[in-house]
């Protein structure tokens, strides 16, 4: 966000994106899910912040749902080697 603009690496290609500039990156990945990195402000560490969906069809589906979602962070984080 520092440059105000997006890079999407399948395409090799660079967007304007119309927000603030700021020190973090963001990743979107095939599925939809984002990964932010940030520096800590107050602290010598880098933030991971990690953003999944999926669609809940009822409300008898939500355990099962959340469920899978928190799959999904856990297997990013591993990934990524962060926890």
């Amino acid at each position: 966000y520092q440059k105000q603009e997006q890079i999407n690496l399948q395409e090799n290609k660079t967007y304007k994106i119309d927000l603030p500039k700021s020190n973090v990156l963001q990743f979107i990945t095939e599925d939809g899910s984002k990964i932010s990195v940030r520096p800590s402000g107050t602290e010598p560490k880098i933030k991971f912040y990690i953003s999944v969906n999926d669609k809940l069809e009822s409300k008898a589906n939500f355990l099962t749902v959340e469920n899978n979602l928190n799959t999904r962070i856990s297997e990013i984080t591993a990934d990524l080697g962060v926890s």
